[in-house]
């Protein structure tokens, strides 16, 4: 029980900025692009977004403080220069999803959730979606999470990052087989961190 449950802590602290046997999102698997799934990865921006050069330089500047191991050496910082990213471009969904990440992480989970509310008005990808599924589940409003996890899986199906924050979810509930299940998957589709971490601690075979 002991294992599971700093399985669980570390899955929802994936977002976060805290050290983690996981990646964080933003970075790369295997070469797959995608804006959410482990550390170190830009953003995906669309063509549309991210025209202020100022937002851009802030925003890179807040990824700086997240490592190739998955930690956040100054979250109260990151937050702060993503503040800085809203400002310069309010219309950029990735500086909202974020910093709804960092907030999340600091324990602000109301404006965490209203962060990741205003990047899904703004862009409503899978990935939106799934960011707020794991606010909600920091909130501990499952029933919330799951709701976020069906649009974003009715959005695009094979987003990884989808599957990895539900499997949290599955294992605060005790539903080791979907949380494996749901890990596998997302390895399935080239982010095959937590699927291996989640192996190699004896909780998935």
């Amino acid at each position: 029980m002991k294992n599971i449950a700093l399985c669980v802590l570390s899955l929802l602290m994936l977002a976060g900025c805290g050290k983690m046997p996981f990646s964080l999102p933003f970075a790369n698997d295997g070469g797959k692009t995608t804006p959410a799934v482990e550390a170190g990865r830009q953003p995906e921006r669309k063509a549309t977004y991210g025209v202020s050069p100022e937002a851009q330089a802030y925003l890179a500047e807040a990824m700086e403080y997240w490592t190739a191991s998955g930690e956040c050496t100054n979250p109260e910082r990151a937050a702060e220069l993503l503040d800085k990213a809203v400002a310069a471009d309010p219309l950029d969904p990735a500086p909202y999803l974020m910093r709804s990440l960092a907030l999340s992480d600091l324990g602000y989970f109301n404006e965490a959730f209203d962060d990741a509310t205003r990047a899904i008005r703004l862009s409503p990808t899978a990935e939106a979606y799934a960011t707020r599924g794991l606010i909600c589940l920091k909130q501990h409003q499952p029933e919330g999470a799951r709701r976020d996890f069906a649009y974003a899986e009715k959005i695009n199906p094979k987003e990884p990052l989808i599957y990895v924050y539900r499997s949290a979810g599955a294992f605060l509930e005790g539903r080791t087989s979907d949380a494996c299940s749901d890990l596998k998957h997302a390895c399935e589709l080239g982010h095959c961190r937590p699927w291996n971490t989640a192996v190699e601690n004896g909780l998935c075979r």
